[in-house]
């Protein structure tokens, strides 16, 4: 086989890899991803947008580059990748839930597709990257009970079960404007769907059952930008980072289907409306790295109090941000010991959440500690994450989430571009 033969064959080979890879992550994303209570309420549960490296550091990394793998929470991250080489990451997650109200506990499981991506160098000066992962995903079930206004002993089963989910596929450009200066910018395309059943049980009450069925679709595009800034100080290597989106309604379609348990419609509407938006977010980063030992903060706000969503008793707040990460390198010598080459990484995260109910803004706690193991010479990588977290608050008899989310990210880095002689 001749170089050139050789070439388009791996080419086609890892191509063939990602597409393959790309199109059973569309029919992943198309399952219900989680089983939280609070996903009835606004887009549903947020997705951690984040690759299983900064996962293990508190999702900390506005300030890292992508040199080992494709850093996502900045878009002028990738000019840190190699012009001859091309990364492709992807990963998957498994979390276990105990969730705590009123003296009662219940424990349930989720497996989930995390993300994918692609990053590569156009030319000396600019770099891109495309990928895809879940933005938030809706998945809850309730069991109460109703009445018929006007009606004595008219109380009835009622059951509301919610699912779906919104994913997000991205396009990323970077641009060096100077040696130390890099800008970048991001277009995402939100896709999804998310749909309510209220199943009215009158079979007690001799009458037949009815099904309510509202469903909404969502999609547009929204903007990111953002900076990185290197320089050194002394021993240290520091990157400063910043992002910023200005926000973006969301194109809404709502259907709403009223039919019996014969299945017999008996009513049927469709609307247009723009309650639902992708808030304004901006955050800061810097990243201070030694011969062993890097460093993160990460800092950012996200304004959902942007948002005029109509729901009695809940309103949506800012969203203030805290990250903190620590990885430690033991040795970067090829020549070492295989764990002297491994990353140790621990981290720290803090968040409000979007949803103020009763009174309360939710919060979340978090502590993560990962390892990135080297595999094929050390160009390509193994990442685990483990997140132990809690959200809610047990007060105003709402319900707290205690989890365990374990992540596995796979970066494989490749020689693409580089032309191969014989003597």
């Amino acid at each position: 086989m001749t170089t050139k033969q050789h070439n388009r064959f791996r080419s086609k080979y890892l191509s063939t890899i990602a597409l393959l890879f790309f199109g059973s992550s569309l029919s992943v994303l198309a399952q219900n991803n989680t089983r939280s209570p609070y996903s009835m309420y606004g887009l549903g549960e947020l997705r951690s947008q984040v690759n299983a490296v900064n996962t293990a550091m508190g999702g900390a990394g506005m300030a890292m580059s992508s040199q080992s793998f494709v850093n996502v929470l900045n878009p002028a991250a990738n000019h840190g990748i190699d012009s001859l080489n091309v990364i492709f990451d992807t990963g998957v997650e498994g979390k276990y839930s105990q969730f705590k109200s009123q003296g009662e506990t219940q424990n349930l499981n989720t497996g989930n597709f995390s993300y994918f991506s692609l990053g590569f160098r156009i030319n000396s000066k600019i770099s891109a990257g495309i990928g895809l992962n879940p933005f938030s995903s809706t998945g809850y079930e309730i069991n109460s009970t109703a009445s018929i206004d006007g009606v004595v002993d008219s109380k009835y089963p009622l059951n509301i079960i919610g699912t779906g989910d919104i994913s997000r596929a991205w396009g990323v450009l970077t641009y060096d404007l100077l040696p130390n200066l890099h800008l970048g910018a991001r277009t995402s395309f939100l896709f999804g769907s998310v749909k309510q059943t209220q199943y009215h049980n009158l079979s007690g009450l001799g009458n037949t059952s009815i099904y309510n069925e509202t469903t909404n679709y969502f999609h547009n595009f929204y903007f990111e930008f953002g900076a990185q800034y290197e320089f050194k100080l002394q021993d240290y290597n520091i990157s400063l980072g910043a992002i910023y989106n200005p926000g973006q309604k969301l194109v809404t379609k709502q259907e709403n289907q009223t039919y019996n348990s014969s299945g017999t419609i008996m009513d049927d509407d469709t609307q247009y409306n723009g309650d639902f938006k992708i808030p304004e977010e901006f955050g800061f980063g810097i990243a201070v790295n030694s011969d062993k030992f890097l460093y993160l903060v990460d800092a950012g706000l996200q304004k959902w109090s942007d948002y005029d969503y109509k729901v009695k008793s809940v309103e949506l707040k800012n969203t203030p941000y805290l990250r903190l990460g620590l990885q430690f390198t033991p040795s970067r010598n090829f020549m070492d010991s295989y764990f002297q080459k491994v990353n140790y990484r621990i981290g720290w995260r803090y968040a409000k959440s979007y949803l103020e109910m009763k009174g309360n803004q939710l919060e979340e706690y978090v502590v993560t500690f990962g390892l990135g193991l080297p595999i094929r010479n050390q160009s390509s990588r193994i990442d685990c994450a483990f997140e132990l977290g809690s959200y809610g608050t047990t007060a105003s008899r709402l319900i707290q989430e205690n989890y365990i989310r374990l992540r596995v990210g796979f970066s494989l880095k490749d020689l693409w571009f580089q032309q191969r002689k014989f003597n």
